[in-house]
């Protein structure tokens, strides 16, 4: 019995343990309350009461605690747990194993409720894990394992979204932790370097600087503007400043040659709602912007180079309110570096992003 993305929720005890903690600190906690922040909490009763076990790291075999686990509690500040009926984190037999993928941070839950015919966690886990994303606490990797349908079929090495030449689309992943994956699309991730957390926006651009691979840029959180030339590898040399004050930008796109010169050029709109054409020069760096929408775009902080959609031989651009019931708008590039409005393409739900 896989059991998947169960929120877990508090219970009336332990609501009321909390509750008399923060008001009466001298009494001693009651129930999930005695769980200390950073650690995992096993009870042999129900809603935190009885015997307590904790621990600070993941564990693959309770050892004693396999039959006597009948609560939890998550104070690790992970997001997602993850309990096993078996040790070392397997689930085998679909029937008789169990495996729970909870989420919540400090919530604790009753394992009598996750039962059938034929399985039962209660006094009955033997492996405990937890981690910041859903993925990895079933035991994947950190990044992404994303496996594009091109794999294995590869096709004329393309300007833009393949930064490695193979001729396959690709993608870069930043996680959690601020650390940027390449990946080719084999399902596969390569690290490409930590920190990157400490930019606002990402965005891949084409061939900026004329060497005939595709290139990154960065925004970093005092508004510099970088360029991350690739290296026709999958990752880049060293970056270059193309210049400061663009933390008054509110979206970016690499929308290919819009100007029609030969370079690829970015798209940007800025806080007071207008959209700017940056040409690119060949260089890695651009030339002087060129209003190309007046006003009206704060509403779409997501911008997305689509290419020729419409076959005229100028890329286009999709723009996407990111919002519940957001459009998500259409515009095709016109000669001469503008674009026209050319129809509302669907609606975005909570949750949703387009990449």
């Amino acid at each position: 019995m896989r059991i998947s993305l169960r929120a877990a929720l508090v219970t009336a005890a332990a609501a009321l343990g909390l509750i008399a903690t923060s008001v009466a600190p001298a009494q001693a906690a009651t129930g999930y309350a005695r769980c200390a922040s950073g650690r995992f909490c096993v009870f042999d009763g129900q809603d935190g009461q009885g015997a307590m076990a904790s621990y600070t790291t993941p564990q693959a075999d309770l050892g004693t605690w396999r039959t006597k686990a009948s609560s939890v509690y998550n104070h690790t500040g992970y997001k997602y747990f993850c309990l096993y009926s078996r040790t070392n984190y397997q689930y085998i037999d679909p029937v008789h194993d169990v495996e729970l993928l909870d989420i919540g941070t400090n919530v604790g839950d009753n394992l009598y409720y996750y039962h059938d015919a034929n399985s039962h966690l209660d006094n009955n886990v033997g492996s405990i894990r937890w981690a910041h994303t859903a993925r990895q606490c079933q035991g994947g990797p950190e990044y992404l394992p994303w496996d594009s349908p091109d794999a294995g079929n590869p096709g004329t090495p393309a300007p833009f979204g393949d930064l490695n030449g193979d001729g396959n689309p690709d993608l870069l992943n930043r996680t959690y932790g601020g650390r940027l994956y390449f990946l080719r699309g084999d399902g596969t991730g390569a690290l490409i370097g930590a920190g990157w957390n400490s930019m606002t926006a990402l965005t891949r651009h084409g061939d900026l600087n004329g060497d005939g691979t595709e290139d990154l840029l960065a925004r970093d959180t005092a508004g510099r503007l970088w360029m991350y030339p690739g290296n026709g590898k999958g990752w880049f040399g060293a970056r270059r400043l193309i210049g400061g004050g663009w933390q008054v930008m509110r979206a970016f796109a690499g929308i290919g040659d819009l100007s029609g010169d030969g370079h690829d050029d970015l798209v940007v709109s800025d806080s007071s709602g207008k959209l700017w054409l940056y040409p690119g020069n060949g260089k890695g760096w651009f030339g002087a912007r060129t209003m190309i929408g007046s006003g009206g775009w704060s509403p779409f902080t997501t911008l997305r180079g689509v290419g020729d959609i419409t076959r005229d031989g100028h890329p286009d651009l999709l723009a996407a309110e990111t919002q519940a019931f957001g459009q998500v708008r259409f515009y095709a590039g016109r000669a001469g570096g503008t674009i026209a409005y050319n129809g509302t393409d669907d609606y975005l739900d909570e949750g949703d992003a387009l990449f």
